[in-house]
């Protein structure tokens, strides 16, 4: 093998290697997360929204990081009955909101996840005796 030839096997080895190197770094840069949004925007992104409603009441809002559920509940009915939102756990299980009445009145609701557990993004109306 001539000198020149060695040369040219060396250059297209190393743009072979510097190819996939590139290649690589794209893959390594394209599986990396996302940076987190500056300012409220990171908030919005990690919120499912829920709304649960029947004729006697219920109501709307978010769930925000697994963690925390806010939103408004309304009693639409005179029933002596108050409606609640059961937030539920990924795993099994809920927690409760407290409940809202009398009929005609709405609540601001926050509901915190017990330590190390998480909301699935799912909730339902309930109602209690008020």
């Amino acid at each position: 093998m001539g000198m020149n030839s060695m040369r040219t096997s060396g250059r297209l080895a190393g743009r072979a290697l510097a190819t996939l190197a590139l290649g690589m770094s794209a893959v390594a840069i394209a599986a990396a997360p996302a940076p987190a949004a500056t300012g409220g925007e990171d908030t919005a992104l990690a919120c499912t929204p829920w709304r649960e409603w029947r004729g006697e009441g219920g109501g709307s809002g978010d769930i925000c990081d697994g963690a925390r559920a806010t939103g408004t509940i309304y009693d639409a009915k005179a029933d002596g009955r108050c409606p609640f939102i059961k937030f539920y756990y990924a795993g099994g299980g809920h927690k409760s909101s407290a409940s809202v009445g009398p009929a005609g009145t709405s609540k601001w609701i926050e509901v915190w996840a017990d330590n190390g557990k998480y909301f699935n993004g799912t909730a339902s109306v309930e109602w209690r005796s008020c």
